[in-house]
């Protein structure tokens, strides 16, 4: 029976500062890891930290031993890091934001390098450490094209970056790019060509080894994101399996779904001026942010279903013209459980509650996201048509 490892991604929480990630731990996370312990699961951090957090981590030894305490005290092991936003995830306006700096810059290498060796001086030798990050970029249609070669040259230099990581401490740390809707990389497919021809095949930086890139590169699959631009995630997932392209985590979301020309108000009211919308009808008709569906509406409601890049609750779903992709979800959970392969890491991420208001409920977050990890256990333990009792059953 593969091992359950289930967790929510800590970018749900502004952690400006040391005292705000200790209080979003104990406020937040323990009731979530609670929660999880008494329906038999285990529990880990997926954690989010911004940049000055992990300077300071760093640069002062007496925060640093007073977050393994805590670690300790309330028995969060670090399971995995989320360093796509660098910084600025909470603020007034986001959208295009989270893509800067990207990986042509020196910066994120930087603030990846950091992030990693801190994390592992966190973990236990032997850990496997998930960290996901953009799909390279964003390019703006006045922006000049992204110079690959020397993105390609940067994420080799990290992952021999994280090979002396683990040499010195015995944690893996995998960075793992996580396509996204509009942006460099949109789907595992390009992804894996990405890294095959200008990593892997000795591509942009010949004096890393192929063994080093393969185990310290990989690919993060956010189901939102797939389904957005219309690639089965299953398939996906075995396409990368076949090429020897690590998954060491997926991100469980669901997207809004208009499934009707009807539906399309209501997905319009979501808009909102903080993240971005990524918005795709079934006819290729695509936005890059819910008010240009609004100007193209006529497209929109003639091109079919459309699924919007909104991150909503697993739990929530409606029949009818507009709902969520909570169906497809669910799809895959019981796809991965009917396949004898290990499960890779799995990672919540309704990183929208801030802006979702009273959305699907009132109760407090660490309940409602302590609901949604247990609709994921439930898809996982969940009889599977045709194979009677699903062998990656939680425990």
């Amino acid at each position: 029976m593969p091992e359950l490892r289930l967790t929510y991604c800590g970018n749900v929480h502004a952690a400006p500062d040391f005292a705000a990630l200790l209080a979003g731990m104990r406020e937040h996370t323990v009731p979530v890891a609670r929660a999880a312990r008494v329906a038999g699961r285990s529990f880990g951090m997926g954690a989010w930290w911004p940049q000055d957090l992990v300077a300071r981590l760093r640069a002062d030894p007496g925060a640093r031993t007073g977050l393994v305490a805590a670690m300790r005290e309330l028995d969060l092991p670090l399971w995995t890091l989320n360093v796509f936003p660098v910084g600025g995830f909470h603020d007034a306006v986001v959208k295009t934001a989270v893509y800067r700096p990207d990986w042509a810059d020196e910066a994120r290498l930087d603030h990846t390098r950091s992030s990693a060796e801190l994390a592992a001086s966190l973990c236990a030798a032997g850990t496997v450490l998930p960290l996901s990050t953009l799909p390279l970029g964003y390019r703006g249609p006045r922006e000049a094209p992204a110079d690959l070669r020397v993105m390609a040259r940067n994420l080799a230099r990290c992952a021999s970056a994280f090979a002396a990581i683990e040499q010195a401490t015995g944690v893996c740390c995998v960075l793992a790019l996580e396509p996204e809707p509009d942006c460099l990389l949109e789907t595992a497919a390009g992804t894996a060509a990405f890294l095959e021809q200008w990593l892997f095949d000795e591509g942009a930086w010949t004096t890393v080894p192929e063994a080093v890139l393969r185990r310290h590169l990989g690919v993060c699959v956010d189901l939102c994101h797939l389904a957005v631009v219309g690639e089965d995630a299953l398939q996906a997932l075995r396409d990368l399996r076949g090429r020897g392209i690590a998954v060491p985590k997926i991100q469980v979301s669901a997207c809004l779904e208009v499934r009707t020309a009807a539906g399309l108000d209501e997905l319009l009211a979501f808009a909102e001026p903080r993240y971005l919308h990524q918005t795709v009808a079934a006819d290729g008709t695509r936005a890059l942010d819910l008010p240009e569906v609004a100007a193209a509406r006529a497209k929109f409601a003639a091109g079919g279903r459309i699924r919007s890049h909104y991150h909503v609750p697993l739990f929530w779903d409606r029949p009818g013209p507009f709902g969520s992709t909570q169906q497809e979800v669910a799809r895959v959970l019981r796809g991965l459980c009917a396949d004898a392969a290990p499960l890779p890491l799995l990672e919540v991420e309704t990183y929208t509650w801030g802006v979702l208001g009273d959305f699907a409920g009132k109760a407090p977050l660490a309940d409602r996201i302590a609901h949604e990890l247990q609709w994921v256990a439930q898809q996982l333990a969940a009889d599977h048509p045709g194979s009677g009792s699903v062998s990656c059953s939680p425990r």
